[in-house]
Parts: structure tokens; C-alpha cells; sequence
């Protein structure tokens, strides 16, 4: 499997609620989750298909996960 491919919208929002992340708001066409211990919101445009690479990057990032965490997650989950 490669490191930067995109993952299904419905998969990303199973993994946030796994991760107890929480809906908050909808402003433009992003939508806005919180998470605990996550210093700002993890957002996403929920009307695509797929959520790109680096949008889960950053995202990640703002979790403190990986990309290998969530294809692994997504592996044994979905």
C-alpha cells in the first residue's frame, strides 16, 4: 500500500469517532470536528468523495497520529 493515497470521507469520519473526536460545526463547505487534547478543530470538506493526502497529513499532525496509524485503523476497521 503507498503512504499518500486517499481515504474514503465515510472512513476519516469513522476514525474520528473512534478517536472520540466530536462534530462541532459547519462553516462554508468544511466541516469542523473536535477532538480531546487536540489544540485546534480537524477539518474536512464531508461533500467529497475522498480526503487527500496531505489533508489527513495535517490533520494527523493536529492529533498526533500518522498516516500509517489511520491505513492500519482502516485495514483492521472498515
Amino acid at each position: 500500500m503507498g503512504n499518500n493515497r486517499p481515504v474514503k470521507t465515510k472512513d476519516w469520519i469513522a476514525y474520528l469517532k473512534a478517536n472520540k473526536c466530536y462534530y462541532l460545526r459547519t462553516k462554508g463547505s468544511h466541516d469542523h470536528y473536535k477532538c480531546p487534547d487536540c489544540f485546534r478543530t480537524i477539518t474536512h470538506r464531508e461533500k467529497d468523495k475522498d480526503i487527500p493526502a496531505m489533508h489527513l497529513k495535517t490533520n494527523l499532525a493536529t492529533m498526533g497520529k500518522t498516516l500509517v496509524e489511520l491505513y492500519q485503523w482502516i485495514e483492521e476497521n472498515c
